[in-house]
């Protein structure tokens, strides 16, 4: 029996694609484990085909699947609908599944909405889809005796009792010996209780762990198909202190050369745990850091202190790792002074990534349980094109027009006083660290100059901080990043001199650096010192970059 999973597409566009265009976690595992059972299974990212029906048709012709099981998240509700009637069309007998975090909240919405659609997994897939296809293959389902399972009974919606959560997540079949991907999870779910989020009722009230072994076996797995870039996607990858602390040992006993981004919360953090992280690969951690107003805080149910994020944010700068925070406003009681205490405390911790969001209702959250017992969600709802509801849009006191300025305001006050973040970071002076710490400056001067901040008009100086950033990096420890973008920089402003000089000396650190050799050549040429080009060129390795380069100089010099 052949399995297609797929992650279809979301409903609005955005600027940034982090984190919304990856297959979720979950298809991966249940992926493994129906290829582990003997099943042909297939994973497909859809989130690009908005728009494009016939590309999903003609795959979907091409591979033929019994099933297809699509993750549905709030974000792509109406894609996986979309798609769901699609692959009836196309393929009349295939048997159609729902699961994720929106297919577990909305199972009866969904069953109702979309007749194309047969079942839905609820909660914790792998065992539930597992029993589901095996029941399917042997041609006389009983959908009635699968747990977690929902799905029509004489043409109603209904739900089977809640399948119990895997004990031993180690028991799984470890994905990436199947599979290629990049995100990665040592737990599943989180002890806090914020009432924006809704992991604790999906994932359950008890944290569950991959011993650190499984998880850098994954990551090692990934590393050997020439990955080296992870993200660790846990709600709070430092919960357990010391298990962080061994993955990040085993890493490094390995020999792993990765770099990763994590999340965590602001009082799971200690200068030894961020040391080792940062030495084992971790170039950034996410903290939600949601008000600076700790009353804001309590209705949002982050129970958390400003002495803590104020030294979370110090330490991970220290060692190296640029810490993002998380700023959620449009919150229920939200003043101005609110506002006015988040740019303050911005001010203090001084992050270089900071996102602001506006306060989103989710089912599946407190929050969305408040708003669900007034009596105004139906049907109707979950049909509307647009991705989720914001609460200010429940909440007369809050007009849409000041929630869109308490943001403006925000982002204005941060991108202006970004370059002074960026200037004052403290760093440890252990020597140890210097290297950690040259690469960390060094990627934060290249966001600016060319990377995410480049073309945001709303920071001022940029060209002049990273040249700033990469000149204290390169002084702190030869970092190769640092002086080809210093002397890419000072060439720009014409200052091919300083340039030259400063990319010879990268060169007497890294004297085998072909980029860097590439960046001094053209330096020389652009003084038509023509003579001097020639030789830096000809001990360059890569002719199909130097070779217009070298003819031209051999026509300047007439040879």
């Amino acid at each position: 029996m052949k399995v297609l999973l797929a992650y279809p597409h979301w409903i609005e566009t955005r600027a940034s694609l982090e984190d919304i265009a990856v297959v979720p976690m979950g298809l991966w595992y249940v992926a493994a484990v129906l290829a582990e059972h003997g099943f042909e299974v297939t994973v497909r990212n859809w989130s690009d085909k908005g728009g494009r029906p016939g590309e999903v048709a003609e795959e979907l012709r091409e591979m033929r699947p019994d099933v297809v099981g699509f993750s549905v998240l709030q974000a792509n509700r109406l894609g996986a609908m979309e798609l769901a009637r699609l692959a009836r069309r196309t393929l009349p007998d295939c048997a159609v599944v729902f699961g994720g975090v929106a297919a577990t909240f909305l199972w009866d919405f969904f069953l109702r909405a979309c007749p194309e659609l047969d079942y839905i997994v609820r909660g914790e897939g792998e065992m539930t889809m597992l029993e589901l296809v095996q029941a399917l293959a042997s041609g006389n389902p009983d959908p009635s005796a699968i747990a977690g399972l929902a799905w029509r009974s004489n043409g109603a919606p209904t739900a089977n009792p809640d399948r119990p959560r895997i004990t031993d997540l180690d028991s799984l079949p470890n994905p990436s010996h199947h599979f290629a991907f990049h995100h990665l999870s040592l737990t599943r779910g989180c002890p806090g209780r914020c009432r924006f989020c809704g992991s604790p009722a999906f994932w359950g009230s008890r944290v569950r762990f991959h011993s650190a072994s499984y998880f850098v076996d994954q990551i090692q797995a990934q590393v050997e198909r020439g990955q080296r870039f992870f993200y660790f996607s846990d709600d709070t990858f430092t919960l357990d202190r010391d298990r962080a602390m061994e993955v990040c040992r085993l890493i490094l006993e390995r020999g792993l050369d990765i770099e990763f981004n994590a999340i965590s919360r602001v009082n799971l953090v200690d200068k030894e745990l961020l040391t080792a992280m940062r030495r084992a690969g971790c170039i950034q951690i996410s903290f939600g850091v949601e008000s600076a107003s700790p009353e804001i805080r309590q209705r949002l149910g982050k129970n958390i202190r400003d002495t803590d994020i104020e030294r979370a944010f110090a330490m991970a700068a220290a060692v190296g790792i640029l810490a993002r925070a998380y700023i959620i406003y449009g919150n229920p009681g939200e003043t101005w002074e609110h506002i006015q205490a988040n740019m303050d405390l911005m001010d203090r911790i001084r992050p270089l990534v900071t996102h602001f969001f506006v306060l989103a209702l989710y089912p599946g959250t407190a929050l969305f349980d408040d708003f669900a017992a007034q009596g105004t969600v139906d049907d109707a709802l979950w049909m509307q094109p647009v991705e989720d509801i914001k609460y200010y849009e429940t909440d007369p006191s809050l007009p849409v027009e000041r929630v869109r300025e308490y943001g403006r305001t925000m982002k204005d006050h941060y991108y202006a006083a970004l370059p002074d973040y960026a200037r004052s970071v403290e760093l440890d002076p252990d020597p140890s660290l210097a290297p950690y710490q040259a690469d960390f400056l060094a990627r934060l001067g290249g966001t600016f100059e060319h990377g995410d901040y480049a073309n945001n008009e709303a920071i001022p100086g940029k060209d002049a901080l990273a040249a700033d950033l990469y000149n204290q990096a390169a002084r702190l420890y030869p970092d190769a990043t640092a002086f080809m973008g210093l002397g890419r920089v000072l060439a720009r402003y014409g200052h091919v001199g300083e340039a030259e000089k400063i990319l010879r000396e990268g060169l007497e650190h890294f004297p085998g650096h072909p980029d860097m050799r590439l960046g001094l050549a053209v330096t020389l040429m652009n003084q038509s010192r023509f003579d001097k080009a020639l030789p830096v060129l000809d001990g360059h390795p890569d002719t199909s970059r130097t070779a217009p380069l070298i003819l031209a100089c051999r026509s300047k010099l007439g040879i």
